[in-house]
């Protein structure tokens, strides 16, 4: 994959560690990522996108689709995007849509194996669903 390379799912997900979803959120992205094709699927960064980083917002556009991946009912990484002008294709929430319970703040490592494995599976389910 060459560096002008730009996959055609951008994929963004929650970080948040100050709960255990938004670090789940974090860490179950990274495991499905290695399951993912790197041709078409990228990690992209919310952070960069909210602090205006113009070589960001350009290689976001490049995309043909942005996935968004949520932690809780804040769903901050999908009202960044939005805020932004970015359109979201597919949308995945742990709390919201998976039940996964929030337990926080200050908790980022209290979320079951159990959970971590439904995250990822969902996550790469989302991402490979036509």
């Amino acid at each position: 994959m060459s560096e002008e390379h730009t996959p055609e799912n951008a994929i963004f997900c929650c970080f948040g560690c100050m709960s255990s979803v938004g670090a789940l959120t974090g860490v179950a992205m990274l495991e499905a990522y290695k399951k993912l094709d790197k041709e078409r699927y990228g990690l992209f960064c919310t952070s960069a996108i909210a602090a205006g980083v113009p070589k960001h917002r350009k290689t976001t556009e490049k995309a043909k689709r942005i996935i968004v991946i949520d932690g809780c009912y804040n769903k901050c990484t999908k009202k960044i995007l939005e805020k932004d002008g970015f359109k979201i294709d597919k949308y995945l929430n742990l709390l919201l849509d998976l039940k996964i319970p929030k337990i926080g703040p200050f908790k980022p490592f209290d979320y079951s194996k159990e959970d971590l494995e439904r995250a990822v599976n969902e996550i790469i389910k989302l991402c490979e669903e036509k």
